[in-house]
């Protein structure tokens, strides 16, 4: 069976969902107006990102200072600086602000007093910068208010302070954990592929879990005509590079016999022949279980 990855300790009051049918109706209602705060939490590859911003009708670009610019929405994805953040609150205020990527959004004590009164349970809240740097800002005043509802998007979150916690209480918290035959279905409705596709499908039950993005390598290095894409694409997915060898020999036509993948075996990975059995075995098991569950 494959080795399942870490599950993260995760808030109280948290909302489990299992499909994108049911996160795609939570963010809808956030579009609308519905929700004043979210907490998007799970694992990387999954697609959060892509789903809010589809919700959200956008197709962010880079904008200057860093930060994503579509219209309507503000998006900021990954490091902020405080007041850079300020400024783009006021001239965006009244829309969503999405904040992606904010793993590391506790760390920063400026940030987290900045966004404590902009995830008010309130409808209208205001925020305020206490410092002089508004004055070089003619247009940013020093204090505002404003009607957006916001949605935080993370990998994990940790409870290291009163303020942080106080997010989690006014939060409703959603962990979006999807199976893997799930994010597989997902990927199909965008994913124009069809080898690696079929690929990923093949030896999706050894595999712990799946990233979007596995696909989106394996296609480039299929398109870029590296003839060992198969087995490259298996040393990302599969921890094990003895397991990783064997599932890529079940696949390389060049082999004709049983024999020539074992000596293939213990050439690539001077392992012995008792382990390339072994290590089938696993995979034989895992496959079969994988089909029937």
């Amino acid at each position: 069976m494959p080795i399942g990855y870490r599950q993260p300790a995760l808030p109280r009051e948290t909302i489990s969902l299992t499909t994108y049918a049911q996160l795609d109706l939570y963010l809808e209602k956030f579009a609308s107006g519905e929700f004043g705060l979210l907490l998007l939490l799970g694992r990387h590859g999954t697609g959060k990102s892509e789903s809010v911003r589809r919700a959200l009708n956008c197709s962010p670009v880079n904008g200057g200072n860093g930060n994503r610019v579509v219209p309507d929405v503000l998006y900021v994805e990954g490091h902020m600086q405080p007041f850079g953040l300020y400024r783009d609150l006021w001239e965006h205020r009244d829309q969503p602000v999405v904040l992606d990527d904010l793993d590391k959004l506790h760390a920063d004590g400026n940030c987290v007093r900045l966004l404590k009164p902009l995830c008010n349970t309130e409808r209208v809240k205001r925020i305020a910068w206490l410092s002089n740097l508004t004055m070089n800002e003619n247009h940013v005043p020093a204090s505002f208010v404003t009607t957006s509802n916001v949605i935080l998007i993370a990998n994990e979150w940790r409870t290291v302070n009163p303020s942080v916690r106080a997010f989690e209480d006014r939060a409703i918290i959603l962990h979006f954990d999807p199976s893997k035959a799930e994010v597989h279905r997902r990927v199909s409705e965008w994913f124009d592929d069809g080898e690696v596709y079929a690929f990923i499908e093949q030896i999706l039950p050894c595999i712990a879990e799946v990233s979007m993005r596995h696909y989106c390598k394996g296609s480039q290095l299929r398109r870029a005509g590296m003839p060992d894409w198969r087995s490259s694409l298996l040393q990302m997915v599969l921890p094990d590079p003895r397991m990783a060898c064997v599932v890529a020999l079940q696949h390389d036509t060049t082999l004709r016999s049983e024999q020539e993948r074992v000596d293939r075996f213990v050439t690539t990975t001077g392992c012995s022949r008792a382990t390339y059995f072994r290590m089938k075995a696993r995979l034989m098991e895992a496959t079969s279980l994988g089909h029937s569950g």
